[in-house]
């Protein structure tokens, strides 16, 4: 039968935990005690001879209600001193009908049946006091003691028998006479009493001694101690998950902090002559740094770097049958996570895990998490950590459910019942919802509807947030431990929203006006690019290789906002001016495309107001590397403009060792580069450390990585004769050191190249990437080759396109 199963009897101790019996006592103090608690819990069920029944008050529980086991109430409706009563004889079976007409569990699992007798820390009605002076009675709970508890446990037996007795006003009787009887042999004769095949409604009076089923004893026992230990062990499992990913945050920190001290390390100071170049690289590396420089090696060339199943598939930017495939370092941390889930959940899963996920859920969910800043760790990994524990949150639940469900409806004969409770419901919502926000987030469906997947996933996590809380609410306040955090930190996460909104855009100054942002917005036919030059009312200090997220509060839907790489700034020259935030967009649907649409309206520039809110990202430490390579296409040349104008000015202080920058980007149209580099940004390129070649793809068929030399040759030699014209056709000086290129850029062959002329001289290359998927993919995977092959001083920067 499955109601012997071990595995029932486990998911039937936990079963008061979730069915509204919270502030349960330990049934002993001590584990040894279990045994006989077991047998004597059991045993007590059934009506023996020379038992005599008394009434007696016995106080109610701590939050008011009679509890009449320590594992599980009776259907409700069902007499909780039903079995004080004599039945029939008749042997039968182990199940009986309820009024309703619905299986009733009464007599058959040691955690569903009422007690006649009060046992420690639980209320009850009428008592027996046949375990206490009953020869029968007493005869049958000795023998099962001595026949199944171990010797630890049947040393505590008698005085645990005896405490037991007291708590109801009884004597335990003299055992001599019994103890002298019951003999190995004397229990070897006995009959044996199984709850499961023997019911304590139809079996009658006991009129001999009987010993208690050894298989019906061993699920007894474990469901006690399971259900008494559960809670202090399932905080262990759920501590067991948190834990993990503290100590993933721990090593994020760590690795911050490292990569803190390395940049320092080759940052030189205005007086440091030596600093540049592969002597004074070399002079400052010391002994430990040496001694660590091959294990950390190979830690960023096969763990870090690299696309998960790189070389077999390289895919990262790029998806894979609709899936974001993670860099192999964030693929290591799932996978970790998953094998710990399967493990504790395989291991004897309750109900903890899901609630234990449920904090970091939320906080690699959040865009203002101090982790971000704090690890070396950015938002797509977060995104990524977010959606691996949304699923093993989710199936956690959705298990719990389900053995629930199985238990209510097989075994504890309520599944009508349960319905109208409000803890039951509010769990069958929060599992459905969640269930239904995995499918909702999938990539395809994201992609194509990106703002109705925010607003759904938004409403449906705050109705998850409220029905968890009245899921757990029958127990107090025992499980909002894993609650309250995830609304305090989606309480800071928008808080801080407001506060940079606030800072950003709106600045009150003693005895003046109030000075507010302001912004231009310009829309490009001829690149189709859309110009967003923002002058935000309080000073801000950009930086590269941040972002900041748009608002246009005027709207309908004002609430929108989308996050954007800074693609330059405008520094003030004095105290009374304001820094200008540069963005460019390529317009494609929603948000951008509105604002494209508003721009051809208005013939001119969009004459609504934006707000910003930032900044956000991590500025990458490329001032440190004497070479930078940075390959960028279409729009992604906003990551890299800023590091352009940081470059100059710590040339102009003598902070930086870098002695050369190469700038590759391609675009579909030369019209593109006279639009970003226009005005003040002109003079970017005109600087001596600085080379830029422009690749116009309109036109052109996809490059292939793997053309031959020749081909490569030929199409740069056709490029290059057209050259100058493309300079005047984009309105750049023929000396302006730039060349122009039709075609698209070979990027795997580019960045090769780099890094032999680097290695070379023995110098340090940064590769600084944002582009389309392909191109950012390309580009890592070339630069993991070259790692592979034993170049250490190449560091790999990407900014992502998309989420």
């Amino acid at each position: 039968m499955l109601a012997k199963a071990p595995l029932v009897a486990l998911c039937l101790a936990t079963v008061p935990v979730f069915a509204g019996q919270g502030g349960f006592q330990m049934a002993a103090d001590s584990l040894d005690k279990y045994c006989f608690y077991s047998i004597y819990t059991t045993l007590t069920g059934y009506t023996f001879a020379g038992s005599t029944i008394i009434s007696q008050d016995i106080g109610s529980t701590s939050d008011g209600d009679e509890t009449m086991s320590p594992t599980a109430q009776e259907s409700s409706g069902t007499d909780s001193s039903a079995n004080a009563e004599s039945s029939s004889t008749a042997h039968g079976s182990s199940e009986s009908t309820s009024s309703s007409g619905s299986k009733s569990s009464s007599t058959g699992h040691p955690s569903i049946r009422a007690r006649r007798l009060h046992r420690r820390g639980h209320g009850g009605g009428s008592t027996s006091s046949g375990p206490c002076n009953s020869t029968v009675e007493l005869t049958s709970l000795y023998a099962s003691a001595k026949a199944w508890c171990n010797k630890s446990q049947f040393e505590v037996t008698i005085p645990y028998w005896q405490s037991l007795c007291e708590e109801n006003s009884l004597s335990l009787m003299d055992l001599t006479a019994i103890e002298a009887n019951v003999t190995d042999a004397y229990i070897a004769s006995l009959s044996t009493i199984d709850p499961d095949m023997n019911s304590t409604t139809t079996t009658g009076t006991v009129e001999s001694p009987v010993l208690l089923s050894q298989s019906y004893y061993k699920r007894a026992y474990k469901s006690y101690v399971t259900h008494d230990y559960a809670l202090s062990k399932d905080k262990r499992f759920g501590w067991g998950l948190m834990g993990y990913w503290v100590g993933i945050l721990v090593l994020g920190m760590f690795a911050r902090f490292a990569g803190f001290v390395s940049s320092k390390r080759y940052t030189p100071s205005p007086r440091d002559t030596e600093s540049s170049g592969a002597v004074g690289r070399n002079k400052r590396r010391g002994v430990f740094s040496k001694l660590i420089d091959t294990p950390i090696h190979y830690l960023r060339t096969y763990c870090v770097m690299p696309a998960s199943f790189a070389p077999f598939l390289t895919n990262h930017q790029q998806v894979f049958n609709w899936h974001a495939i993670p860099r192999r370092l964030d693929s290591i941390i799932v996978f970790g996570i998953w094998a710990l889930c399967i493990i504790l959940g395989c291991v004897d899963y309750q109900r903890i895990l899901s609630y234990a996920c449920l904090p970091f859920l939320w906080l690699f969910g959040g865009r203002n998490n101090i982790f971000l800043w704090a690890t070396d760790f950015n938002a797509q990994s977060f995104n990524i950590f977010h959606r691996h524990v949304a699923w093993a949150c989710t199936i956690f639940a959705i298990v719990h459910s389900i053995n629930y469900s199985v238990v209510f409806a097989y075994y504890d004969g309520r599944w009508d019942s349960v319905w109208v409770q409000n803890y039951w419901y509010m769990g069958v919502v929060a599992t459905i919802i969640m269930s239904f926000m995995l499918v909702q987030s999938m990539t395809v469906l994201r992609h194509k509807g990106y703002e109705t997947f925010l607003i759904i996933h938004i409403i449906f996590a705050i109705v998850v947030v409220y029905a968890l809380f009245r899921h757990t609410s029958f127990d107090g306040t025992k499980w909002n431990g894993y609650l309250w955090p995830m609304v305090a930190i989606w309480g800071f996460d928008r808080t801080v929203r407001l506060v940079r909104i606030a800072y950003c855009n709106l600045s009150v100054r003693f005895g003046k006006s109030a000075v507010t942002t302001s912004s231009k917005v310009e829309y490009f036919e001829d690149s189709d690019l859309i110009r967003v030059e923002v002058t935000p009312s309080t000073a801000l200090t950009p930086r590269p290789g941040q972002h900041y997220y748009l608002y246009q509060p005027l709207t309908l839907k004002g609430w929108e906002n989308h996050p954007f790489t800074l693609g330059a700034y405008v520094l003030p020259k004095a105290d009374e001016e304001r820094c200008k935030l540069i963005f460019y967009i390529r317009p494609y649907d929603g948000w951008t495309r509105r604002v494209h649409d508003q721009c051809r309206d208005a013939q001119a520039s969009m004459p609504s107001r934006l707000l910003v809110e930032g900044p956000y990202g991590h500025t990458a430490p490329l001032h440190t590397f004497d070479t930078v390579l940075m390959v960028v296409g279409g729009t992604g040349i906003a990551a890299a403009v800023p590091y352009i104008i940081d470059h100059l000015s710590r040339v102009a202080e003598g902070r930086t060792r870098t002695l050369r920058i190469k700038l590759v980007w391609s675009a579909r149209t030369k019209e593109m580069y006279s639009r970003v580099f226009c005005d003040k940004l002109s003079i970017l390129v005109h600087h001596e450390t600085i080379s830029t070649t422009f690749y116009c793809t309109k036109g052109t068929a996809v490059f292939s990585n793997t053309k031959s030399e020749s081909s490569s040759a030929s199409n740069n030699a056709v490029a290059t004769s057209e050259s100058v014209a493309e300079k005047k056709g984009a309105n750049v000086s023929d000396t302006e050191p730039v060349s122009f290129l039709f075609g698209r850029p070979d990027v795997r062959r580019l960045v090769a190249m780099e890094a032999e002329e680097v290695k070379a001289s023995c110098g340090r290359l940064a590769v600084l990437n944002c582009g389309p998927a392909q191109m950012a993919d390309d580009c890592r995977q070339t630069v993991y080759e070259i790692m592979k092959g034993g170049f250490r001083d190449i560091e790999y920067y990407e900014e992502a396109f998309g989420w």
